[in-house]
């Protein structure tokens, strides 16, 4: 097995091993609590948005690039890479 195979499988297990713990975690949290936070994850996402979007001073463009970047960061924080091709040159 090649040494990149094998930092693969310990970054997989170590990934595993946490994700157990969480969900452990969470089993033992009410179900009430962690709806609360994501809702509040949510309503701060949309009023970020919100605030760019009626932000006069931004152009379309400097609105559109705000815009990627809070959904960029959204997904950074899901830990998912987002792979797209945005047409421009």
């Amino acid at each position: 097995m090649d040494q990149q195979s094998e930092h693969d499988i310990s970054t997989a297990l170590y990934h595993a091993a946490v994700g157990k713990l969480v969900l452990d975690h969470m089993e033992r949290t009410h179900p009430a609590v962690i709806s609360q936070v994501v809702e509040n994850q949510a309503v701060q996402t949309l009023e970020a948005i919100r605030c760019i979007l009626e932000n006069s001073r931004l152009d379309d463009r400097a609105c559109e690039e705000r815009i990627r970047h809070l959904v960029q960061l959204f997904f950074q924080d899901l830990g998912i890479e987002i792979r797209r091709r945005t047409g421009r040159t």
